[in-house]
């Protein structure tokens, strides 16, 4: 109990800091802030507000012009000089070991042995076979 009137007390001092209430009326319904935790010489300078309607507290932050002779260029990776691997160098050598795993396959020979077929059944039928090849066979009765 003896906590929540603390918060109650620190929270009506907030109030009456943000809200300065002069004859019953606000007395700046758009009040600046005159408090910063930044150093003066730091290089935002920012500004609180307080809306109309008393519900929503402004933060503006205006853009600041930086002189060109005080920036520096981003520094590009160059591929010719790079000694360090980049993310694209390491994805495009996995990606070539698992290609070349594919199309290197077993033997057919390997498969012969394995499935117990002649080394003829694993070789690509010509398109000569292919035009032979009966498509609508007659049923048997």
């Amino acid at each position: 109990m003896a906590t929540a009137v603390k918060w109650v007390t620190s929270n009506r001092t907030i109030w009456k800091c943000l809200f300065p209430i002069q004859n019953g009326t606000l007395s700046s319904a758009c009040r600046k802030s005159t408090y910063s935790s930044l150093p003066d010489d730091y290089n935002c300078k920012g500004e609180l507000a307080l809306t109309s309607d008393d519900r929503t507290i402004v933060c503006y932050y205006p853009s600041v012009d930086i002189p060109y002779e005080h920036t520096k260029p981003i520094p590009q990776a160059t591929i010719l000089h790079n000694n360090e691997e980049t993310h694209e160098q390491v994805l495009k050598a996995k990606l070539g070991i698992k290609i070349d795993q594919l199309e290197q396959g077993p033997m057919i020979e390997q498969l012969s042995k394995v499935f117990f077929t002649t080394k003829h059944r694993w070789y690509p039928h010509g398109q000569y076979h292919r035009r032979c090849k009966k498509l609508n066979p007659p049923k048997d009765r």
